[in-house]
């Protein structure tokens, strides 16, 4: 199937409406510099970062549910407007206190709520048997918006300060409200009468372990770069951002469906151990170049790791319990994110940035491991009787 069939009509207005709620989200990966600017800490920048997915790993829960129950799109409404008030909100915080972090807690509810809600209508309406490849295309509009985000968000903060960004990442997350109008989803019913039973399998355990670890690579990223480019004077965040995302789509359109032919395990672990060694070699970059170089290398680890994952977790589920599924997915990647916000900050104050990467890479080479020891692939990748066996529902 070609990524234009893979974006035509419902699948379109969900990746446009993912798009734009997510120019909002990244926006606010330049919030550490904003902490800092308000006299925070490294520690102090992961406190704040950490609580957003602090916030969203708790709502999860009955997030994954209420969209099973309820429906999609309006939760997906829901968090994008709620998401925009929250960055409204921050035109009315000018020290580091309890209102700031109520604020990411808001969005780290309106995130969970939004993204698994978009998350879900993408993964139902793609063709199962492309599933990783379509994943892979719907994650492009996460991604773009990962480099248009800081890029522009810096501009945005260097010409009129943060205020401004806080009012146009409003509008962004405001504007794919709209996109959803007509997108038709799998009819809702009530979670006491749906058929088919559901428990989390081992094989289900094992990838959520696998994206915890992988989340917490990620996030000790994307949560320290920014100071770290700062701090070393290697020019702007969007050095690295940029290369990164654009690798990241590249991966994902071009490569996003080896896992659908050559498997999910054997696609995953090259990518999880690149992704490692991308994190490691951050402890050394001391030019533009080599952070040019670094953040297209990650970018690529990210494209196929993530993608692969989420294809991989989806093929173990049910079709009625798909909306837990996502929440599921989310609420182990989320954690990682969340942990590394909360563990590397203090790491970083006593040790200093180079060490905290260096500690970093260590997760997901610890997920590869995890996979690899495992031996498992779903069905949909390509083997077997345990795969076969892990879609039965769980015994009473």
């Amino acid at each position: 199937m070609t990524p234009q069939r893979l974006l035509s009509g419902p699948f379109a207005r969900v990746t446009v409406a993912n798009f734009l709620f997510f120019l909002n989200f990244a926006s606010f990966f330049l919030l550490p510099l904003h902490v800092k600017a308000l006299g925070g800490s490294e520690t102090t920048v992961g406190l704040v970062m950490g609580t957003s997915g602090m916030a969203s790993i708790l709502a999860l829960p009955l997030i994954g549910i209420g969209i099973d129950r309820f429906g999609r799109r309006r939760f997906f409404v829901a968090g994008a407007v709620a998401m925009s008030a929250a960055a409204l909100g921050f035109l009315s915080v000018h020290a580091i206190g309890p209102a700031l972090f109520a604020l990411r807690v808001v969005q780290g509810v309106s995130f969970a709520a939004s993204f698994t809600a978009a998350t879900t209508m993408a993964a139902e309406l793609a063709v199962a048997e492309r599933r990783a490849q379509a994943l892979g295309i719907f994650g492009v509009s996460t991604l773009l918006t990962h480099a248009i985000g800081p890029a522009i968000g810096e501009e945005i903060v260097e010409r009129f300060g943060f205020p401004a960004l806080f009012v146009v990442a409003a509008t962004c997350s405001m504007a794919a409200v709209p996109m959803l109008r007509g997108v038709q989803t799998r009819g809702v019913r009530p979670v006491e009468t749906t058929p088919v039973p559901w428990g989390v399998s081992r094989l289900q355990w094992t990838v959520i372990v696998t994206m915890t670890l992988a989340g917490m690579g990620f996030g000790a990223v994307v949560t320290f770069v920014p100071t770290y480019v700062r701090a070393h004077q290697l020019g702007r965040v969007a050095l690295f951002y940029t290369p990164y995302a654009a690798a990241a789509m590249l991966t994902r359109v071009f490569g996003g469906g080896v896992s659908d032919s050559l498997g999910r395990r054997a696609t995953v672990l090259p990518a999880l151990v690149t992704l490692a060694v991308s994190i490691a070699a951050l402890a050394w970059v001391g030019s533009v170049a080599a952070l040019v170089a670094v953040g297209a290398l990650f970018g690529a680890a990210q494209g196929i790791s993530y993608p692969t994952l989420h294809a991989f977790l989806v093929d173990l589920t049910p079709p009625a319990h798909l909306g837990r599924s996502q929440a599921l997915f989310n609420g182990a990647f989320n954690p990682g994110v969340m942990s590394s916000a909360f563990v590397f900050g203090p790491v970083t104050d006593h040790l200093g940035h180079r060490t905290m990467f260096l500690s970093a890479a260590m997760l997901p080479l610890l997920a590869a491991a995890l996979l690899y020891v495992a031996g498992i692939e779903p069905e949909g990748g390509a083997i077997g009787a345990d795969a076969a066996v892990s879609r039965e529902p769980p015994p009473p």
